[in-house]
């Protein structure tokens, strides 16, 4: 890589999107992205590469950089996923998933285990302003609530949420630090928060194993029937169903199998994907490939 090449800081916020689902997809279906093309293009960053690389060296390249000048949202699930996931959990029990939706949030980074833990992503280039509507939806939902933040947003927060809430501070280092533990709170979820974040099947199959045969109601009035008896459900009950039901999203040897095979730098995305397993196996097949596309389309 040649190094005497310098980003300009307006291009980090472009270079960040390499990371998306989008670009995934099209390598995965069509062994090149049009989009992967034009960031690294636009950016500059191209520039890094030397004349032979390979699809994942771009990845790596454009990680390492980012880590260390621009740590935005999508570092720090990448250094959840890895450094919790897949250090401290198993793959075989747990399941991750991002952007995951709750009452009126999208929770950054979701881990389901034996419990339920919710981590919000504040970042050093993040407002705060929304903080405390997000902690009062996720105890309405998660067992466990952290905030994960930069050093220098630390005591801020430490003053403002309270001793319930786990805090976490990415180091300088991608090391993951615990200042504040996050204590239990499931006693006090809300069954129907709860529903409202899961599928139609996964309701039914809470109601039918504690409550017997589905109501024999219209479909259009299914939903309202089934979240009435599940708001009588117990907060406990409810959560621990929920958990169960939410592990099994993960519960395959194809993603498994995926998530193993990707560099560090592509874990967190490689677990949303949404990847068949053939687009999956071509997806990694590229990745240990030359890229050529880029000089092709500068030429």
């Amino acid at each position: 890589m040649k190094q005497n090449v310098q980003i300009t800081e307006k291009f980090n916020q472009h270079l960040a999107k390499i990371f998306s689902r989008k670009i995934i997809m099209d390598l995965a279906r069509n062994g090149e992205s049009g989009y992967l093309n034009e960031i690294l293009l636009n950016s500059g960053f191209v520039k890094f590469l030397g004349s032979d690389f390979k699809l994942i060296d771009i990845f790596d390249a454009v990680y390492k950089y980012l880590s260390k000048t621009y740590r935005n949202e999508y570092i720090y699930k990448n250094v959840i996923a890895n450094k919790i996931l897949l250090g401290r959990h198993s793959l075989n029990t747990s399941f991750m998933m991002t952007e995951f939706r709750v009452g009126s949030c999208k929770a950054d980074v979701a881990i389901f285990n034996g419990t339920s833990n919710v981590y919000e992503i504040k970042t050093e280039l993040d407002s705060l302003e929304r903080l405390a509507n997000q902690i009062a939806e996720y105890q309405k939902f998660f067992d466990k609530v952290q905030i994960i933040t930069a050093p220098n947003q630390t005591n801020k927060i430490s003053k403002s949420v309270g001793p319930s809430i786990g805090i976490l501070e990415l180091t300088p280092r991608n090391t993951i630090k615990t200042i504040q533990q996050a204590k239990s709170g499931k006693k006090r979820v809300s069954p129907e928060t709860i529903f409202d974040s899961l599928r139609k099947s996964e309701y039914l199959s809470i109601i039918g194993k504690h409550y017997g045969p589905i109501p024999k109601v219209p479909n259009t009035q299914i939903y309202k029937e089934c979240r009435a008896i599940f708001s009588k459900i117990s907060p406990e009950l409810a959560h621990d169903s929920m958990v169960t039901l939410l592990k099994q999203r993960g519960n395959s040897h194809g993603l498994k199998n995926f998530i193993e095979s990707v560099p560090y730098s592509l874990k967190a995305i490689a677990l949303n994907s949404c990847l068949k397993e053939k687009e999956a196996i071509s997806f990694i097949n590229k990745l240990n490939s030359s890229y050529p596309y880029l000089y092709s389309n500068a030429a």
